[in-house]
């Protein structure tokens, strides 16, 4: 049995993954996309089944840069069930608890947290992640190729940062900042930097 089901589904294609490894998967829709270049090229395909849950951020990016190198386009990817969303402005959603180990979440849009992301978290998202609390997991922001997003922490003490294609790994013996810090690309790197808030004059009205 395949480890990867592709079905046609409202004008795109989708690609239920079965249980197998990051190799299995990138083996089967490299002989696909060989066999039939064009059956794929233009279609927007989108992720899903439950075996996602276990690849991690750079796997499950390596995925997307497969279709995107044979020509296919990215849709919505899946959101993790356990998560309690509630949708703000357009697609970002706001997640009012912290982040277990073992749990993440993935979402086309920012994603704001107030709570912490613990180590073994993840949290992936197609624009900007802001968590407002510990910040200690693997975070993906800009996942569908957005340098322009950032990653805010409170404490920003990740295992891992990755904007867009680009991926940071802090120091382990890099002491805590106990101002809030802002991950972000320039120049084609990823620089953190302790983030202030804009002072605003305000002015008085006179009689």
């Amino acid at each position: 049995m395949a480890v990867v089901d592709i079905k046609g589904q409202n004008n795109g294609l989708v690609f239920v993954f079965r249980p197998g490894t990051i190799d299995e998967y990138i083996t089967e829709l490299k002989k696909r996309f060989e066999a039939n270049p064009s059956l794929f090229r233009g279609f927007s395909v989108t992720f899903r089944g439950e075996a996602l849950k276990n690849l991690t951020s750079e796997e499950l990016g390596a995925l997307q840069r497969l279709c995107l190198d044979y020509g296919l386009t990215l849709a919505l990817p899946p959101s993790s069930k356990n998560t309690r969303e509630r949708d703000t402005e357009g697609s970002d959603i706001i997640v009012k608890r912290t982040l277990r180990s073992g749990q993440k979440i993935i979402h086309d849009g920012s994603v704001v947290i107030l709570g912490d992301v613990h180590e073994s978290a993840e949290v992936i998202a197609s624009k900007d992640i802001i968590v407002l609390g510990r910040l200690e997991g693997v975070v993906h922001a800009g996942c569908f190729g957005d340098q322009s997003s950032i990653v805010l922490a409170l404490r920003l003490m990740p295992r891992q940062v990755r904007i867009a294609d680009k991926i940071s790994r802090p120091p382990s013996d890099s002491p805590p900042n106990e101002n809030p810090e802002m991950a972000y690309i320039e120049d084609g790197s990823i620089y953190v930097r302790e983030y202030r808030v804009p002072l605003t004059s305000r002015k008085r009205a006179s009689n």
